[in-house]
């Protein structure tokens, strides 16, 4: 019975293959550089690996955190059925940039020094919304309130200020900081029914 041979290479063919090979192995390591190395000091490379290392040690329990109620929130928005329309964003997006231009600065410019995107931002307002629109309706803020708050930091308002003149402004403020308080017990508690396994535990 004749048995099959596999066909060899030439040698020649052999070698072009491997030096090809290398080639493109060093071509690849070009341009994945950054993918390994984050900096190169007087010839000494800085792995990325270290600059993660060292990131996660400053601030990665609260990158994670951030994260995780991240999908708490819109995991229970989606549960009760919230949404937060893209008008609602972009008009956000107008105040802000409205507030900017009354200090004689762009977005663009504020973001910048903030080291910060416009999708990083518009990603922010969409959360904030979410938490507005399943929370807001357990705010309520009394007059009496609202008068007790004016009564303790009249001196704090512009000269003459009457309650009527900053009603609705004090209204915003002690809404917000009930707002903080109601996301903290709620979001205490989504975490205490969740089923969350980490994976990592930083320093």
């Amino acid at each position: 019975m004749t048995k099959f041979k596999i066909p060899q290479l030439p040698l020649t063919n052999k070698k072009f293959l491997i030096v090809a090979g290398v080639f493109l192995f060093l071509i690849f390591l070009f341009l994945a550089k950054s993918l390994f190395v984050a900096a190169i000091v007087n010839g000494t490379p800085i792995s990325r690996l270290a600059v993660v290392r060292q990131l996660e040690k400053q601030g990665g329990t609260e990158a994670l955190n951030t994260f995780i109620e991240r999908t708490l929130i819109f995991g229970e928005a989606k549960k009760q059925g919230v949404s937060v329309s893209k008008e609602v964003i972009d008009s956000q997006l107008t105040s802000i940039e409205e507030l900017l231009k009354g200090q004689g600065l762009t977005l663009d410019e504020a973001l910048e020094a903030r080291g910060q995107t416009r999708s990083e931002l518009t990603e922010q307002i969409r959360i904030q919304k979410t938490v507005e629109a399943i929370l807001f309706q357990k705010i309520n803020v009394s007059e009496e309130e609202i008068a007790a708050y004016f009564e303790e930091n009249r001196e704090l308002l512009d000269e003459g200020a009457t309650l009527e003149d900053v009603k609705e402004d004090i209204r915003d403020q002690l809404s917000q900081q009930k707002l903080n308080a109601e996301y903290q017990n709620w979001i205490g508690e989504l975490k205490a029914k969740a089923k969350i396994f980490y994976f990592v535990n930083f320093p």
